[in-house]
C-alpha cells in the first residue's frame, strides 16, 4: 500500500516545523552561558528517527537544506555538520529494511554508534582544520543526551510514523 502524496507532503512539513520550532527555541535570548551546559542534539536524533521509520519521507535535499539552514542559523562552520549528516543519513537510510525485521535494541545500538561517528568526525574535522571545538567532555555529554533522546522521538512520533518499507 503506498501513501498518497499529500499525506507525504504533510509529512515533510511536520517534520520541516518540529525542526523550525527547535532553532526557533535554540535561538531564543536566555540568561544562561552553554559554554558550561549543552543542549541535546535534537535536530540529530529527530532526523534518525524519521529516516529509519520513514525512508520515503526525508530525502537527500530535504535532509541538506534542512541541515545547512541549521548551520547558517546556529553559526556553525557551514556545511560541515550538514555533509557529515547527510552522509550517515543516507547510510542508515539505505540500511532501512534492516531495522524492520530486527529488535530495537539493534536499531538503537546502530543509531548511538552512528550518533558517535557524527560527533567524532565533527570534531576531528575540526581540529584538523583548526577551528575552535568544545571540550570534549562537553561534546560527549551532547552526543549521550542525544543517544537518550533516541527511542524517546521512536515513542513520541510512532503513531505517525507507521513504519514504511522503501523499495530500492
Amino acid at each position: 500500500m503506498t501513501d498518497l502524496p499529500t499525506r507525504i507532503f504533510k509529512l515533510r512539513f511536520i517534520y520541516l516545523a518540529i525542526i523550525t520550532l527547535f532553532l526557533f527555541l535554540h535561538t531564543l535570548p536566555n540568561q544562561t552561558n552553554f559554554d558550561f551546559i549543552f543542549l541535546p542534539d535534537v535536530m540529530l536524533s529527530l532526523t534518525f528517527v524519521w529516516i529509519v521509520r520513514r525512508p520515503d519521507i526525508i530525502g537527500p535535499i530535504l535532509l541538506t537544506l534542512t541541515f545547512l539552514f541549521a548551520d547558517i542559523l546556529l553559526q556553525r562552520p557551514p556545511a560541515l555538520w550538514s555533509l557529515i549528516v547527510l552522509c550517515i543519513g543516507m547510510f542508515l537510510r539505505a540500511r532501512a529494511i534492516e531495522f524492520q525485521e530486527r529488535v530495537f535494541i539493534y536499531e538503537w545500538a546502530t543509531a548511538a554508534g552512528l550518533i558517535i561517528c557524527c560527533y567524532t568526525l565533527q570534531y576531528i574535522a575540526m581540529k584538523i582544520t583548526a577551528i575552535p571545538v568544545y571540550d570534549p567532555g562537553l561534546i560527549v555529554i551532547q552526543t549521550a543526551s542525544a543517544i537518550i533522546l533516541y527511542p524517546i522521538f521512536v515513542w513520541l512520533f510512532r503513531p505517525l510514523l507507521k513504519i514504511k518499507i522503501l523499495d530500492n
